[in-house]
């Protein structure tokens, strides 16, 4: 059903109805203030009945106001009152403390999600994709199914999908304690780096040792050879990444510079998507 030009998400209409009693309270209040007036008046409830036509698009409520004589219209009764700031937060869910890290779910799931697929997990109260983990891993699967109506196949799916390791950025790291003919580190930032252990990691089919790795970046010593190519990141038997990379020239300048095999540079590899092999 199409929403056509005039119909608005339902949602949209009370906060801008909202907003405009919002600014009406305020300029009261300062009225009275300026004015020092003993009494004034204020909006304590508001009842509306609107003629509109309800539709349903993409799991969303959209409402279009009904035309004069317009016999197939609803009528939607709407009562706003007042309450207060501790009110508000007493019955308010609490707003999510997000990683800033951390991609939306939408991200992260990819095309393993529909649009409408997504908007239904949100709906039972699944806004990330550690939430999805956590009641996934709880067991409460079939709950989740039976509110979103999603198999609890395709919600593992999109959890695999949200799970595989995935590289934002490779770029040289210097430490001042190594030597100073020694060549480049390399650091890698992304997520989901580490599985149950350290990751496998490879360039151009190579194997490079891993200094230290956490979930969000893997320190790498790799040889002369290895500053460009494909690196690969194996976090477990199913979960793989690969991307083209080529950090030699900027390497190779910054080693010139500095007269020495301890580089610098600032080139960085172009994001890529991971892909599970």
């Amino acid at each position: 059903m199409s929403n056509g030009d005039n119909s608005v998400p339902i949602e949209r209409f009370i906060q801008a109805l909202q907003t405009q009693l919002d600014r009406a309270q305020t300029a009261m209040a300062l009225k009275a203030e300026n004015l020092d007036l003993p009494l004034t008046f204020a909006v304590k409830d508001l009842s509306l009945d609107l003629r509109t036509h309800v539709e349903v698009v993409r799991s969303e409520v959209y409402i279009r106001p009904a035309g004069p004589g317009d016999r197939d219209a609803s009528t939607l009764h709407l009562a706003l009152t007042t309450i207060t700031r501790p009110m508000i937060k007493e019955n308010a869910a609490k707003p999510m403390s997000l990683d800033p890290d951390e991609p939306s779910l939408k991200e992260a799931v990819g095309d393993q999600l529909t649009d409408e697929e997504q908007k239904r997990l949100e709906w039972a109260g699944v806004h990330t994709v550690a939430q999805l983990r956590k009641l996934t891993d709880s067991g409460a699967g079939k709950e989740v199914e039976r509110v979103a109506d999603l198999p609890v196949d395709r919600l593992r799916q999109a959890l695999a999908r949200a799970s595989r390791p995935f590289v934002a950025r490779v770029e040289p790291h210097t430490q001042t304690d190594r030597a100073e003919d020694s060549d480049p580190l390399l650091r890698i930032r992304g997520r989901n780096l580490m599985g149950n252990g350290p990751p496998r990691v490879s360039i151009g089919g190579q194997p490079v040792s891993v200094l230290k790795a956490d979930d969000k970046e893997i320190l790498i010593a790799p040889m002369a050879h290895q500053f460009s190519g494909t690196l690969s990141i194996e976090t477990g038997p199913d979960n793989r990444t690969e991307m083209g990379f080529d950090l030699a020239p900027s390497i190779n300048r910054a080693q010139k510079s500095n007269g020495s095999g301890n580089g610098s540079g600032n080139g960085t590899a172009v994001p890529g998507e991971g892909e599970q092999s």
